[in-house]
């Protein structure tokens, strides 16, 4: 059972974290707080409204004041609705910290584990839950929580992942979840927006996981510069106990002085001198095989996933886990297994002559390493590129795509990733920037479910159709709307079954 605070406490809390700058004289200091809430559709008596979103309009506070909120938290103090305010100098912070206490932080009662990094943060958060899980399972705990690109675990629920990382409020609430469901462990992915904006700013994790640095998310509404970015990522380690750091990464020696500041730190990587060791990495009948050292034990490993990056992930994943002592034999089985939905996703037709590979890759660190596989994995095979690009942000990332897939492809098919109130075309022509300066022949088809059928159902014999950006989601966002849509796994499957 919850603790139910009055309006006074959440006051107290905002002023000692230095973000209050005012309470209005009428503001009901005894009423209980029975509900926060950032959308005023979920308002109900009792509720202490936040008014936050770049989209924001006075017309959802006069919605929620209708519905019941007795109070709103703000940045802005808008004289036109009659209820009380508490106005705060950013509001991101202090809805974090009103999460906090409404949830009675419950991240205190887990082990977390928090994965950072440009790319491989989903699969290693998978690897990771595959090994606990498979632990837990053997020794008779319950299973390990899970906040993914792909999917949050409450112990209960899987549901499907609208950011990478939630908003501070809905995070609470699914470590909530997973306290009031049993489990005593979840990991979490924690991107760049998260540490930058707050969104974990009031948790700590045990171990902190940096996987790598690469230039991604630079715009106007994210992150000005690689600069910016970059210090985002490094702030994890503020929040950890212990730090698992990749020695193939870019920025290296950087990454490891920002680690050892706050932690007892592990390396993983390529080098006999690392914590966690890798090595003999082969692929032998279509399965990736590697040898792992690591304090606790040293053997062979396999992965079913595709692709020799996956190593690094893999070896990511049993040195996040080193303070849980799980057998070898444990970490051998969960790895041999792992997959990761819209992760390396592969299909082809009856003939095989037609592969599809479904992917969230969606970066330019991401697109460069999946290409280079792919080259090498099928060499003489026509290359053919489905993507886009996601709206109101990352607009630095748009050429590089179009850059990359236009260094390896052989025909592109430019469609929508999540648009939002961008224009497809707008973006698509950006992309097309990056495209023409290799002469590439493309198309552009902004309806991403026929995109995907059009570039499988024409794809002649001896080619590989690379559905990029979005995995296995089931939905877009345009014009601030979510809709549901056929996942592009679905869509390809259709197509080469025809």
């Amino acid at each position: 059972m919850r603790t139910i605070y009055n309006i006074n406490e959440y006051i107290k809390r905002l002023h000692g974290e230095g973000l209050l700058v005012s309470v209005d004289a009428d503001c009901p200091d005894r009423a209980q707080v029975r509900n926060v809430s950032c959308n005023s559709k979920d308002v109900t008596p009792g509720t202490l409204f936040i008014c936050k979103g770049n989209h924001f309009k006075p017309e959802y506070l006069k919605e929620a004041f209708l519905r019941g909120a007795f109070c709103y938290v703000s940045e802005k103090i808008y004289e036109e609705v009659p209820c009380p305010c508490i106005a705060v100098n950013d509001v991101r912070a202090a809805l974090a910290e009103i999460a906090d206490l409404y949830y009675n932080s419950p991240w205190q009662k887990l082990g977390l584990i928090g994965v950072t990094g440009t790319k491989g943060k989903t699969t290693v958060v998978h690897y990771i839950k595959s090994i606990l899980d498979l632990h837990f399972e053997r020794t008779g705990q319950l299973p390990c929580g899970l906040v993914s690109t792909v999917e949050c675990f409450d112990g209960k629920t899987a549901e499907e992942s609208v950011n990478s990382t939630p908003e501070s409020l809905q995070l609470e609430e699914i470590f909530d979840r997973c306290c009031e469901n049993g489990l005593k462990n979840a990991v979490c992915e924690v991107s760049s927006q998260a540490l930058k904006y707050h969104r974990v700013r009031c948790v700590k994790f045990d171990t902190g996981v940096f996987t790598n640095i690469g230039e991604d998310h630079i715009s106007p509404v994210e992150h000005p510069d690689f600069e910016d970015y970059f210090e985002s990522k490094l702030k994890l380690f503020s929040m950890c106990g212990r730090a698992v750091i990749n020695k193939e990464s870019d920025h290296f020696e950087r990454i490891r002085q920002a680690a050892e500041e706050y932690c007892d730190t592990t390396v993983y990587g390529h080098s006999p001198d690392c914590g966690v060791y890798v090595y003999d990495i082969r692929k032998e009948d279509g399965i990736t095989r590697f040898g792992m050292r690591t304090p606790q034990y040293e053997g062979e490993f396999s992965l079913r996933m595709a692709g020799f990056f996956n190593v690094d992930n893999a070896a990511a994943a049993a040195a996040a886990v080193l303070r849980y002592n799980v057998p070898c034999e444990t970490v051998r089985d969960a790895l041999a297994s792992a997959a990761v939905s819209g992760r390396m996703e592969t299909y082809s037709n009856a003939e095989r002559s037609v592969v599809a590979i479904v992917d969230y890759a969606h970066n330019a660190m991401s697109f460069e390493t999946l290409f280079s596989h792919v080259i090498r994995e099928y060499p003489g095979w026509r290359i053919v590129s489905v993507f886009g690009s996601v709206g109101n942000k990352a607009e630095v990332r748009r050429y590089a795509l179009g850059d990359i897939a236009g260094k390896y492809s052989d025909f592109i098919y430019i469609t929508s990733e999540h648009p939002d109130y961008e224009d497809p075309y707008a973006i698509a022509a950006q992309i097309a920037e990056g495209i023409s300066k290799h002469g590439t022949e493309y198309t552009v088809i902004p309806d991403r479910e026929q995109a995907v059928t059009t570039a499988v159902s024409d794809a002649p014999p001896h080619t590989v159709v690379m559905i990029l950006g979005v995995g296995d989601e089931t939905t877009q966002r345009i014009n601030g709307v979510l809709y549901t849509r056929r996942s592009d796994s679905e869509c390809a499957l259709s197509a080469l079954n025809r």
